[in-house]
């Protein structure tokens, strides 16, 4: 039998929801969980936002582009 996974608040969560690891930089998850922390959120919340926006959106739910230099040597937007 395997032991059943909790979220922060001490729910059980659904055995059929599998587990997913993923890599994150550890300076960027201190600082995204110190967000998350005041929402109330987890990180597999903040996740399963993400990924259902990413979904919904049929791509990524922000622009993404590379930033130029201007002529005047300043980041164009």
């Amino acid at each position: 039998m395997v032991a059943p996974r909790y979220t922060r608040r001490g729910e059980a969560m659904p055995s059929n929801i599998p587990a997913t690891t993923i890599r994150i930089d550890p300076e960027v998850k201190r600082e995204a969980t110190a967000i998350l922390d005041e929402l109330g959120l987890s990180m597999s919340t903040a996740v399963n936002a993400f990924l259902r926006a990413l979904v919904r959106e049929g791509g990524m739910p922000f622009e993404m582009r590379v930033k130029t230099p201007a002529p005047d040597g300043e980041t164009a937007r």
